[in-house]
């Protein structure tokens, strides 16, 4: 069990390095568009990873963690969040969207490891949530690009 919890604990500490990285990636593009209905989303999915990364923190302490501890995780999210802010000048709102479309097409399968690493019924049900969630972002950047003047 103890070996199970390390690992659940990892995937968790992922969890909450890649919600970071989102609230900080999103808010870049909120701040970038500075007005409109998408920098509201941008700002909105800021927001709610913000309290996504506060309930996987009380998981962590509730599985006797740390959510201070920081793993340096060399994941696929923080280098799309880090090239998007990079490239971030150039772009125009379709490229915003399909590059916050990609990280959290990353952010999901981040998600989906940790989902299949057999956490406890409520971390697994907290989790599966934030997935679902996350997902839903996705459509709805879909349904933005697809009728951005019908808004």
């Amino acid at each position: 069990m103890h070996n199970q919890n390390n690992e659940i604990l990892k995937h968790l500490h992922e969890l909450l390095q890649t919600n970071e990285d989102s609230i900080k990636g999103y808010k870049d593009a909120a701040d970038h568009l500075k007005e409109g209905e998408l920098s509201t989303i941008f700002y909105r999915f800021s927001q709610q990873r913000a309290l996504f990364k506060e309930e996987l923190k009380k998981c962590i302490r509730e599985l006797g963690g740390d959510e201070s501890e920081h793993t340096d995780f060399s994941h696929e999210v923080h280098r799309l969040w880090m090239d998007f802010k990079s490239g971030l000048n150039g772009s125009d709102t379709e490229k915003i969207i399909e590059d916050c479309k990609n990280a959290d097409k990353q952010a999901a399968k981040s998600y989906e490891k940790a989902l299949k690493a057999d956490p406890p019924a409520y971390v697994k049900e907290i989790i599966a949530n934030q997935h679902r969630m996350i997902k839903g972002a996705e459509v709805q950047l879909d349904e933005f690009k697809k009728h951005p003047e019908g808004r």
